[in-house]
């Protein structure tokens, strides 16, 4: 049993984000929206996306499906225009100046 839950946790730790899949309005498509988990300098970002079929594949080697960042409000209804954010955007680490030693070699 403890190698199960080993298993569980192992995943759970690896994951990156979740999507659902929806049936577009006229019914003869699906799409999948959710979202992705991204560490931006130790501060983890959750970004809206929304997935769909490529349409225009011409080879085996482009992709099934095409990843999108979402124009999703909070509440869930599509967006017109660019949401504005109800709460503060995070925090971003500032940059350190880049740093000469005796070396000659910017850190």
């Amino acid at each position: 049993m403890s190698n199960t839950t080993d298993k569980q946790s192992d995943w759970k730790n690896r994951e990156v984000g979740a999507l659902w899949k929806k049936a577009a309005a006229n019914g003869k498509s699906s799409f999948c929206t959710g979202y992705v988990i991204s560490d931006e300098l130790g501060n983890k970002v959750k970004q809206r996306v929304i997935m769909f079929s490529n349409k225009t594949k011409s080879n085996e080697k482009s992709p099934d499906f095409i990843i999108y960042l979402s124009n999703e409000q909070e509440n869930g209804e599509t967006a017109t225009a660019p949401a504005k954010a109800k709460t503060a955007p995070p925090k971003r680490v500032p940059q350190p100046a880049s740093v000469e030693d005796d070396d000659g070699i910017p850190m």
